[in-house]
């Protein structure tokens, strides 16, 4: 996660840095682990029977649900073996204590994800060289049931939640959140900015949230106070985001 100072003239960069993962990393799901584009995924422990559609997006569709460099603007790059979960390691960097209402919220700020019994999972995270901007990608397996009570929690969250105070690092974060407008995409899609300040630094940051079926992908652009704002990157991603989850979760239940 990128910060950038809020007030000070000079702006210098006090970045926090992103989490490496092997495939062999826990995850916090049903499944067995999460981590980047390179290969780490978690899977169900049920498979589905031969003859019938899977119930819920497989590993293998959610690495098919990944976007690609190719799919960004020149100059991105995909940062091997790097996740945004903070549960995997990065406690500092948790918000929490926050009101229940916004848990929804918070619970995709912390993990990347809108619901933690996800059936397979993988993130990764691309990268400019000289910029503070991150472009980062969550694809989560569900059951479909599931799948639409995160989305009608996440979107309830993000309306209600335009303004509210939590903790990072025993320090008092206050968050402001705006609805974002993106294209509509999958059987339902949510676009909303989230700032949070603690102290003299701010972190901001896009998110894009498309559901198909099923499956979910989130795609968050973590924008600093130099370079690339990465609005261009997040456009384009989000929407080629959202057309290879369709096809991966389709045929699914």
């Amino acid at each position: 996660m990128h910060v950038h100072p809020r007030r000070f003239a000079v702006a210098a960069l006090a970045a926090s840095t992103l989490l490496l993962a092997t495939a062999c990393d826990g995850g916090s799901g049903s499944g067995s682990g999460s981590g980047s584009g390179a290969g780490a995924t978690s899977s169900p422990g049920n498979k589905a029977k031969p003859s019938s559609a899977p119930e819920h997006l497989t590993a293998a569709r959610a690495k098919n649900a990944l976007i690609g460099a190719a799919d960004l603007p020149a100059g991105w790059k995909l940062e091997e073996n790097a996740v945004i979960d903070k549960t995997m390691g990065a406690p500092d960097e948790i918000l929490d204590k926050t009101r229940a209402q916004c848990a929804p919220l918070v619970t995709l700020i912390n993990s990347g994800r809108p619901e933690a019994d996800y059936k397979a999972n993988v993130q990764q995270v691309f990268v400019k060289r000289g910029d503070e901007t991150n472009i980062s990608q969550d694809v989560s397996g569900y059951t479909r049931e599931q799948a639409e009570k995160a989305m009608t929690a996440l979107r309830a969250a993000v309306g209600a939640c335009s303004s509210f105070t939590g903790t990072m690092n025993g320090k008092k974060a206050a968050v402001t959140v705006r609805k974002l407008d993106v294209a509509k995409a999958g059987d339902d899609s949510l676009g909303y900015a989230v700032t949070i300040l603690v102290g003299e630094y701010a972190m901001d940051f896009d998110f894009g949230t498309v559901r198909s079926r099923g499956a979910v992908t989130t795609v968050r652009n973590n924008w600093g106070a130099h370079g690339d704002r990465g609005k261009e990157a997040f456009t384009k991603g989000l929407a080629k985001a959202a057309e290879k989850l369709t096809a991966a979760a389709a045929g699914t239940a």
